[in-house]
């Protein structure tokens, strides 16, 4: 059972402290986050909250993941590093690439590839990306991702993307874990096909429901036996650690800890923090461990 730390829309000059003290207590990962920008006016529905509306501001910092988590590799030496998540069609897969890529080499292979087709049109506008095909799309560079994650001569042929052969340098030693976020149903047929999934908070019976038909997914695939790795996001305020073993038990395999932020905890000081890690800690990361 592992936890990661997210720290999204977290002050800028405490995140490597932060990812530090994640790692100095034990959690598995740390997760940043991902938004190019934030439109003034935003038509699209945020699918994660009640009332539709995203909760961060437009001068909160959502600093380039990648470059990011470059930083904190380099101040950390066992935590693993993901975006949560990444919006992977807002972009082309050769730029993806080349940046994973990098930062999981210089990071000793601890980067995930956390990744989602994305909610706000009008980023996809900003940037001349079609909304309506991500899906298709995000399913196309994932393709084109594994191929030039090979370091070999590669090429391909396909609905959105086509080139000779081309090879990429460098390339990490271990293959990146590619885990898909979303609760659609063709996100769960993604995620099914890749190596975990990752989602935000639902009852343990919902868990149950989704987590089944991930397997009878990957069951159709002929991987049912490997391993899979479903994220549910989720902060406990029990004293003890029985709300994430119901969760374990209905088939979590890691829990992602939303940052301060997202808790109504808005101004939570560098020392609460601190102490929230380690309590956090002491709580449930060493007793889950057990």
């Amino acid at each position: 059972m592992e936890f990661w730390q997210s720290i999204a829309v977290t002050e800028m000059d405490q995140l490597i402290e932060l990812a530090q003290l994640a790692e100095e207590v034990g959690f598995a990962g740390v997760s940043v986050a991902d938004h190019l920008v934030k439109p003034l006016e935003i038509r699209s529905r945020y699918p994660y909250s009640e009332d539709g509306e995203p909760f961060w501001e437009a001068d909160e910092p959502f600093p380039d993941p990648w470059v990011l988590i470059a930083a904190l590799a380099a101040e950390t030496s066992r935590v693993r590093l993901m975006p949560y998540i990444y919006v992977l069609p807002l972009r082309e897969p050769f730029s993806v690439a080349k940046a994973v890529s990098s930062a999981a080499v210089l990071s000793g292979d601890r980067v995930v590839l956390g990744a989602g087709v994305g909610w706000m049109q009008e980023e996809f506008e900003l940037v001349e990306q079609a909304f309506a095909a991500r899906g298709r799309r995000t399913d196309e560079m994932l393709e084109v991702f594994e191929k030039l994650m090979s370091g070999a001569p590669v090429a391909h042929e396909g609905e959105f993307y086509n080139f000779d052969p081309v090879q990429m340098s460098p390339v990490p030693n271990r293959r990146i874990e590619v885990r898909i976020g979303g609760h659609s149903p063709a996100a769960l047929r993604r995620a099914a096909r890749h190596d975990g999934w990752v989602g935000v908070t639902y009852q343990p019976e919902e868990l149950e429901e989704i987590v089944a038909t991930l397997y009878e997914e990957r069951v159709a695939l002929g991987r049912g036996d490997q391993p899979f790795d479903v994220m549910l996001g989720h902060y406990s305020t029990r004293a003890d650690a029985d709300e994430y073993a119901r969760y374990r038990d209905a088939g979590a395999t890691s829990f992602h800890v939303p940052p301060w932020r997202y808790r109504g905890e808005e101004e939570f000081s560098f020392d609460q923090k601190r102490r929230s890690l380690e309590v956090f800690a002491e709580r449930y990361i060493v007793p889950m461990a057990g």
